[in-house]
């Protein structure tokens, strides 16, 4: 057996996609090098497990950064997606101050390299609901979803399906 030795920071990147996997870290370095079975999954997987994204600094920019991944790597689907949102037609009619004032009131950012703005006065339930709808519109993978949202620090809120009322 051969030993290799990994930063502190490639080794928690290599950890955190283990877990994500459900896979000891040897197979995913075997699967990433082409020496073991491949790695089912998507690239966003990779990307929230990654220096650059974990080294944001805080919960809010990675939520931000998730949303510009998307736009920049399914730009199409993204525009699709947003432009079929319940809210997407009210904004068509206002002017310029009017929008103005909607995103202000909102606390909207621009979604980086996108003409798009995340809300970010919604609570942190919407927000799950909002990524786990745009991820799996996107193509992503459940365990990959999970790993996002975890990401983004929502998985608490991130409660999807129904509950039964007890009458």
């Amino acid at each position: 057996m051969k030993h290799v030795e990994l930063s502190d920071e490639a080794f928690a990147a290599l950890e955190r996609l283990a877990a994500a996997k459900n896979l000891p870290p040897s197979e995913v370095l075997a699967s990433l090098l082409g020496a073991g079975k491949p790695l089912a999954g998507d690239h966003l997987l990779f990307y929230v497990v990654s220096a650059e994204f974990t080294a944001l600094p805080n919960l809010t920019e990675r939520y931000l950064a998730l949303l510009a991944w998307a736009a920049k790597n399914y730009a199409c689907d993204f525009a699709d997606f947003i432009s079929h949102q319940e809210s997407a037609r009210r904004y068509l009619m206002l002017n310029r101050d009017e929008v103005n004032d909607v995103r202000a009131h909102n606390h909207a950012r621009q979604i980086d390299g996108t003409q798009f703005w995340a809300v970010m006065t919604i609570d942190d339930a919407t927000k799950a609901r909002f990524v786990r709808r745009l991820l799996e519109f996107i193509g992503c993978h459940d365990e990959t979803i999970v790993q996002a949202i975890k990401a983004i620090g929502l998985e608490h809120a991130a409660s999807h399906g129904f509950r039964l009322l007890a009458g």
